[in-house]
Parts: structure tokens; sequence; C-alpha cells
């Protein structure tokens, strides 16, 4: 699974603004097992609706110096009313729709806090 996962991300780093910045959300982001594939120097946002994964979370960022954390948000996808519109490169979202109320909110969410619309569906 390790090789199959940074095959998948392997190509987040091309989605850096000019400036070589990459803001990089993460939805349901548990204990942060996807850090460790995310490209070095990003800025890392992370939501999840249960607010004990915080300190799991933390840990792991405290593993993953190549990161930078900005903050963690208690929050369903379908309501992440906190991040502004527009105001993210990535947004990844793995093993999480199929557990969400509503996909289709979800991904309207997704939609307005993304700078640029890019989706690439992942298996």
């Amino acid at each position: 699974m390790h090789e199959t996962k940074r095959d998948l991300f392997r190509n987040v780093g091309r989605f850096n603004n000019t400036d070589g910045t990459l803001r990089l959300l993460e939805i349901g982001c548990g204990s942060g097992a996807n850090f460790k594939f995310y490209p070095h120097g990003c800025t890392v946002i992370c939501t999840d609706p249960n607010p004990h994964f915080e300190k799991y979370l933390r840990m792991s960022m405290d593993a993953n110096t190549h990161l930078t954390y900005d903050t963690f948000i208690v929050t369903s996808g379908e309501d992440m009313e906190e991040i502004k519109d527009e105001s993210l490169d990535v947004v990844v979202c793995t093993l999480v729709l199929c557990s969400v109320s509503n996909v289709q909110q979800v991904l309207q969410e997704v939609r307005r806090i993304l700078k640029t619309v890019s989706l690439r569906m992942l298996p």
C-alpha cells in the first residue's frame, strides 16, 4: 500500500504556486497517515469531525518535519465555512466520501475552497 500511495501523491507538488508555496487541505485527516507523502514545504490544514484525532495528528506533524502545520478544524466535509473561498491549492480526501452524509455537498465545498478546480479522482 505504501508504494501505491507514493505513486498517487507524487504529482501533488505540480500544483505549487509560482513562489513555490503549496497550501493543502486534508478532509478527514484522521491521525495524518498521508503526511509522509506530501511534498516538502507544503502547508497543511486538516479537518476531521472527530476532535480526539488532534492529539495523534500533532504527533504525526512532529514526525513529518518536511511540512508546515497550519491548523486543525473540527468539522465535517459538508460544512467547511471556516475556510475561505479559493484559498487552497490542493484538497486531499481519501477514504472519506464513502462515509459522509452528502457527497455532493462535500464536492461543492471542495470546489468553493480550491483556487483552481482541477479534480482528479483516484481509486
